[in-house]
């Protein structure tokens, strides 16, 4: 396996698993944050535990997206060995942090395409 291919492959299951770390995060967070609003519903800031809710939530609901399609990505090349074997590189470009990784996939088989080309 090329060594390009495993540092790739590294660097998507790390951010895997810190969209985990960070997913495990904010939905406590949003349990906390919703727990405070239903105590205090008549208090004076109930509106900053309802916007704190509301953008835990929504950072719970991108971080789990990202969550499944790393996780997607990686079931599904397992057995990747070479750059323009790749399946399934589209659940990157939808995942939230994987901008990076899908970039050089197309760099590293665009790369590749010419140097066969060339020969």
């Amino acid at each position: 396996m090329d060594n390009r291919i495993q540092k790739l492959k590294q660097g998507i299951y790390k951010i895997a698993l810190s969209s985990t770390i960070l997913f495990v995060i904010s939905i406590l967070l949003t349990a906390v944050f919703i727990t405070l609003l239903v105590i205090s519903p008549m208090g004076s800031i109930w509106w900053l535990w309802l916007g704190l809710a509301a953008l835990f939530g929504l950072i719970c609901l991108f971080t789990m997206f990202s969550l499944i399609c790393g996780f997607t990505f990686l079931k599904v090349n397992e057995k990747w060995t070479e750059v323009e074997k790749v399946r399934k590189k589209a659940v990157l470009d939808w995942g939230l942090f994987y901008f990076y990784f899908a970039n050089k996939i197309d760099k590293f088989s665009s790369s590749k395409l010419t140097e066969v080309q060339n020969t």
